[in-house]
């Protein structure tokens, strides 16, 4: 027996149709799919992945934050991943015997395509095909049936410092920006305060370890290393450990530069490297008032808070 799209899976390739042409794309990714299917509050897709206990809104944002800056590369995948994903959820429609391909099928045949970039996100947040698998669908495979299942959130709040002196050089780079200086901030890698305070925050408040130990002073691979590139590798440690960054706020302590007409851009490529949108992110700058070292221009500090979540699922 065939299979044939049901009303709701087929609204939400239509509305991937829509994301797609807003990127300028003529056919859908596997991320505009995922993101089609999460903007339909109704749909299944919607339903099941709050009855995973993981809010909509958590995940549309680190879809549109990959399809826009850090997830340049996911603009890049082929429209191929998409059709992927739809053979395999007609797969699985088959292989129930319903017939009708629905966006449980779809979300479940994400779950199963861990290397697309839908599959990238889903995985991330804690969903997997596990649990996905744990959710029943009804005869018409269209509304999932899982009234017992309630889920919860745990946040944490993990907090880093980093400071780095001056040295003669050809510019300061803070938040992944390189602002204009005779001067440069002397470190093993990049020297990049902002950076490190942020990787220092998430892995602190995953609980899994700090900069130091992630990124040794002692191992030449790290010499002159992008402290961006360091932060989004800490970042994908983080997730592999059951937790997400949702914000973080930024204190920059210095005499000079000013952060103010570098923030916008510090803002974007902190929040690229996190996976979560630049409204997540906040910098500022503070001076010292002209004490102590950092009054008399000898460097620069930054302080970073971090907030995360992990999300359970209980069943009953």
């Amino acid at each position: 027996m065939g299979v044939r799209f049901g009303s709701g899976a087929r609204k939400a390739i239509d509305a991937a149709m829509m994301e797609a042409e807003g990127h300028g794309l003529d056919l859908p990714n596997s991320l505009h799919l995922l993101l089609g299917m999460l903007k339909s509050p109704h749909g299944s897709a919607a339903q099941m992945t709050a009855m995973l206990g993981i809010p909509i809104d958590l995940l549309v944002r680190a879809v549109e934050s990959r399809l826009s800056g850090a997830g340049a590369a996911a603009m890049a995948e082929s429209e191929d991943a998409a059709e992927s994903i739809l053979r395999a959820a007609g797969d699985l429609a088959a292989r129930r015997g319903g017939g009708v391909v629905t966006e449980g099928d779809i979300l479940r045949a994400m779950g199963h395509s861990p290397a697309s970039g839908a599959g990238r996100v889903l995985q991330e947040a804690g969903i997997n095909a596990d649990r996905l698998n744990l959710l029943p669908l009804d005869t018409n495979g269209e509304t999932p049936k899982v009234p017992m299942a309630t889920g919860f959130a745990r946040v944490r709040t993990g907090i880093g410092y980093d400071s780095h002196r001056f040295g003669p050089g050809d510019g300061i780079i803070l938040g992944g920006v390189l602002i204009p200086s005779s001067q440069r901030l002397v470190g093993h890698s990049d020297g990049d305060a902002v950076a490190h305070a942020v990787t220092d925050a998430i892995l602190g408040g995953a609980g899994i370890g700090d900069i130091g130990e992630m990124f040794s002073d002692a191992d030449v691979a790290n010499k002159g290393r992008d402290s961006i590139e360091m932060l989004h590798l800490a970042v994908e440690r983080v997730r592999l450990a059951g937790w997400t960054p949702t914000q973080v706020d930024i204190t920059v302590i210095a005499e000079s530069p000013r952060v103010g007409p570098y923030r916008a851009a510090m803002r974007e490529r902190l929040a690229n490297a996190l996976g979560i949108t630049v409204a997540d992110v906040m910098v500022k700058g503070k001076s010292n008032e002209g004490m102590g070292w950092i009054g008399r221009g000898e460097g620069i500090a930054a302080i970073s808070v971090a907030t995360l979540v992990s999300f359970e699922v209980e069943r009953r």
